[in-house]
Formats: structure tokens, C-alpha cells, sequence
């Protein structure tokens, strides 16, 4: 059928058959709308049934050990729990002492990079009891810094303490 018939040219019985034509397509296009509906509805209760034996198989309920599985289970996971922990105890041998391992010393900065000394020192040298504050060792703390495209160290020098017994 074309889309530029013009229907003051057709004989009535042309004009007849064409109706006849679209009555035939109404009718065809209602008994599959009506197929559609048929099997969208089949497809609802197919999915609500699979959705229904999905939940009777993958439940909880379904999942419940018996008393006896259970014990029978806790015995081969006691028994499998101490050959795997024995095993792992002759490859991997007991961690050495954390006083034998040291720790990894970083090598000083070069002597020829300029320095810059900060020394901590408190306002105050008298101790809260009397004593005299004294340095007590020479820990440096060392970092590489970069000022101007030139690199350069800065010590730290922590302060002193009270050596005094305090009572």
C-alpha cells in the first residue's frame, strides 16, 4: 500500500477492499497485543515461581546441620586447626629476640656539605629541685635539605637534663 493513494480516485469497491484491509490490521494488531499481555503474564509467574525455589534452595533452613553433622564437622576443623598450626610451626621458626635484631643505621651526610647547627637549648638552666641542667650525650639529628638549588645539613643537638636523683 502506498502512501499517496488518493481516495477520491478509487471506486467503491477499491474503497471497500481497503476497508476491509484495515479492519483485517486493527484485528491483527489486537490478538497480539492480546498474545503480548498472554506472555508478559507467563513471564511474571515464571519469574515469581523461580524466585519461590530459589529461596526453598538457597535459604537458611535449607543450610542447617543436624547436631551430629555438627559435632562430626568441629572434630575434622579441631583436627585439620592443630596439623596446619604444627606444620606452620616447623616451617616458620619462632621470631628472633627484639633485642638481637637491630635497627638499619643510615650513613651520615657528607662532611663537605654546609651545616647548620640548631642547638635545643632551655631558657632556663636550674633544675626545678637545685641541680644543674647538663647535656647529657650528643644525639644528632640529621637532615638533607635543599635551599636555592644547594644542598645543606641541619643538626639537631637535643638539650640537657637534671642528673640529680629526685626524691
Amino acid at each position: 500500500m502506498t502512501s499517496s493513494l488518493n481516495l477520491d480516485q478509487m471506486t467503491p469497491e477499491q474503497l471497500r477492499a481497503l476497508a476491509e484491509q484495515a479492519l483485517q490490521l486493527l484485528s491483527q494488531v489486537d490478538s497480539m497485543g492480546q498474545k503480548i499481555h498472554r506472555l508478559e503474564t507467563v513471564n511474571e509467574q515464571l519469574a515469581h515461581e523461580i524466585a519461590i525455589l530459589k529461596r526453598h534452595k538457597f535459604a537458611k533452613r535449607s543450610e542447617q546441620l543436624s547436631p551430629d553433622q555438627g559435632s562430626l564437622l568441629d572434630d575434622l576443623l579441631d583436627t585439620d586447626i592443630a596439623a596446619i598450626e604444627a606444620e606452620l610451626k616447623a616451617v616458620n621458626p619462632p621470631p628472633a629476640p627484639d633485642e638481637l635484631r637491630q635497627k638499619p643505621k643510615r650513613a651520615p651526610l657528607p662532611p663537605q656539605f654546609p651545616r647548620t647547627v640548631i642547638r635545643h637549648e632551655p631558657e632556663n638552666t636550674q633544675c626545678v629541685c637545685g641541680g644543674q641542667l647538663q647535656r647529657i650525650g650528643e644525639d644528632v639529628s640529621e637532615k638533607c635539605g635543599q635551599a636555592s638549588s644547594a644542598v645543606h645539613c641541619v643538626d639537631s643537638l637535643p638539650g640537657t637534663s637534671c642528673v640529680e636523683h629526685h626524691p
